[in-house]
């Protein structure tokens, strides 16, 4: 079928080269490390579940599209995503953490139950 004079098409999956495969992946792991699950990254990026983690294992070529959502998802431009350049890193949320002292009231003020 490649042979056809007919179909002068390439073949599927020629559009990334193999550097840009692996640093696509590194953002899919990224995300998936942000996320929780492949479900979650799948449904961010508008594609089934089975083609991204077939494309993760290196099953699946990938193409500019996926390239496209990868690079959305993380808020990255394209071209940035395709070189490999570091998504931005969110800061670390902060959770302040009363000491267990502080939070109870002194002991007359608590009630003992029952109506009042």
């Amino acid at each position: 079928m490649t042979n056809s004079p007919y179909r002068q098409r390439p073949l599927k999956g020629t559009d990334l080269i193999e550097i840009q495969r692996s640093n696509l992946r590194a953002l899919l792991r990224h995300l998936h490390r942000e996320l929780g699950s492949w479900i979650l990254v799948a449904h961010k990026l508008g594609f089934r579940r089975s083609f991204i983690l077939a494309f993760q294992d290196g099953t699946e070529p990938g193409h500019m599209a996926l390239a496209r959502s990868i690079a959305r998802a993380v808020g990255l431009s394209l071209d940035d995503a395709l070189i490999g350049k570091a998504p931005p890193r969110k800061a670390p949320s902060l959770v302040l953490v009363a000491s267990p002292k502080a939070s109870r009231a002194p002991k007359g003020s608590r009630r003992k139950g029952g109506a009042s």
